[in-house]
């Protein structure tokens, strides 16, 4: 069973984020239905018409989102009501609820809503458990539509408690979906593509392959007759895989690296303290953003000029003369120097030309050493990173803390 998820509004075309598809199609996904298309469409009568006629046309099942509060650009139950032929009727127990939600805050009823409790003729209502406008959802000819509300935590409460039981009940007896996410780091997309291309080519599971900023993810969506025999096809399809790719692969399932650094940490009652240059603090914000990583980690320190490494890491102002700030040596040296200085188990640094200025022939933008200082001696790694300056900065952090986690599971 595919389903499209529209989302409605035109704020969601000029910089609003839009978020609720995420969570929609992970909820679809865990009831055997697979999202074939995400649409966005601004608030246009003839644009969302066109726009839900054709999702009608391609998808099973049709989730909108959005355009059913009480001001004048509010249409989607006026649009849905048109492609399907029913009339909007005044629902009663959704008038009723309105009200008393109202009251219940002590706020005036307005005449725009009642038009909140308007729904096609029909249609069962869906009730808004956190929130005024009541949701609906309706059979015509062989779609399932629902419409829900746009704001994230009204739309959550209502599929949860509303609509996700009426959709398991329109989706018993078909076939079962297992999704798994694994997350990689240090090897490219194509190196993936490569080595797992065999697997990429079976008609199922179906893996596939998204580049982004901290590495590259494997999707695996695995079918079965049975949640568990879906389940097993995704572990199966995982473990060659995870053979395959060693220990590139670092998490799954939306797992950070930092998570994953700061678990092994905790795990070997290790500790760490970090000296950063071009990511200016990034590295310690990742880390901290973790609860508990109180144990493990001591401190960061941002050493963004010449003079801060020397006159807080202590790194010698002739090695930088020599050698440059961004070089293997002055990286050797922040992370030795954290280290001592707080006393740790671990140092790590990072020192790089994020641009995009900067850069030169010999030491262009995207130039990174990261360092990892520990009772075995100092490792550095060169990088040549590319993208704009946030894209190198994240990149390096990410490499960086990837540096540690190898060293912990050795």
């Amino acid at each position: 069973m595919r389903a499209e998820i529209i989302a409605t509004g035109s704020e969601l075309l000029s910089g609003v984020p839009e978020t609720n598809s995420l969570f929609l199609s992970e909820e679809l996904l865990s009831l055997g239905i697979e999202t074939a298309f995400k649409t966005v469409v601004g608030d246009d009568e003839k644009d969302m018409e066109d726009t839900f006629r054709r999702a009608m046309d391609r998808a099973e099942v049709v989730i909108i989102s959005g355009g059913i509060g009480p001001t004048e650009d509010d249409i989607t139950r006026k649009v849905v009501a048109k492609i399907v032929k029913k009339r909007l009727v005044l629902n009663e127990d959704a008038h009723k609820a309105i009200h008393e939600r109202l009251a219940g805050r002590g706020k005036d009823v307005l005449v725009a809503n009642d038009r909140q409790a308007l729904i096609p003729v029909g249609a069962r209502l869906l009730r808004n458990p956190v929130g005024i406008a009541p949701g609906f959802f309706l059979f015509e000819k062989d779609s399932f539509i629902a419409v829900l509300p746009g704001v994230p935590r009204e739309l959550y409460a209502m599929f949860r408690e509303e609509l996700k039981p009426a959709l398991a009940e329109r989706a018993s007896g078909r076939l079962f979906l297992r999704r798994k996410v694994l997350h990689t780091c240090g090897i490219s997309e194509s190196a993936v593509n490569k080595a797992i291309q065999d697997i990429m080519r079976r008609a199922e599971p179906k893996v596939g392959l998204t580049a982004k900023e901290t590495g590259v993810d494997i999707r695996i969506i695995a079918p079965g007759t049975s949640a568990d025999q879906a389940q097993s096809h995704a572990d199966r399809t995982e473990a060659v895989i995870r053979e395959r790719l060693g220990d590139a692969v670092y998490a799954a399932d939306g797992q950070t690296m930092e998570e994953v650094v700061g678990a092994l940490l905790k795990q070997r009652r290790l500790t760490l303290a970090v000296a950063e240059s071009c990511t200016g603090g990034l590295i310690g914000a990742q880390i901290t953003n973790i609860a508990g990583s109180s144990g493990y980690f001591d401190r960061g320190v941002v050493t963004y000029s010449n003079t801060a490494k020397t006159e807080l890491l202590g790194v010698p102002a002739g090695l930088i003369d020599r050698h440059g700030a961004v070089s293997s040596e002055v990286a050797k040296a922040m992370a030795k120097a954290v280290r001592e200085s707080a006393n740790v188990d671990i140092g790590l640094s990072v020192t790089g030309i994020a641009g995009p200025g900067g850069g030169s022939e010999q030491k262009p933008v995207g130039l990174v050493y990261t360092a990892v200082a520990t009772d075995r001696g100092v490792q550095a790694v060169e990088h040549r990173f590319l993208g704009d300056r946030e894209q190198i900065r994240l990149r390096s952090a990410q490499m960086a803390l990837d540096m540690v986690r190898r060293y912990l599971i050795g």
